[in-house]
């Protein structure tokens, strides 16, 4: 997984866009915090399927506990 701040992600979203159709993932970071990720429509479908259920319950506690966290800074 590669890492883009979002100033850069801006200046280069047409090749980054490329980049994730090929199958890279990105982590969108603001200030050194992660704020999103940016995945192939192929690998967000993965998610989607039922069996990935359980990854996505902990995907939104982890996001949540992060977004908890960055209100006490």
């Amino acid at each position: 997984m590669k890492s883009i701040n979002v100033n850069k992600l801006q200046s280069e979203v047409s090749k980054v866009i490329k980049e994730c159709e090929k199958g890279e993932t990105f982590s969108v970071m603001r200030y050194s915090d992660p704020v999103a990720y940016l995945v192939s429509k192929k690998e967000y479908e993965k998610l989607q399927h039922k069996d990935c259920e359980k990854c996505l319950s902990e995907i939104r506690k982890v996001a949540k506990m992060a977004k908890d966290n960055q209100k006490v800074s």
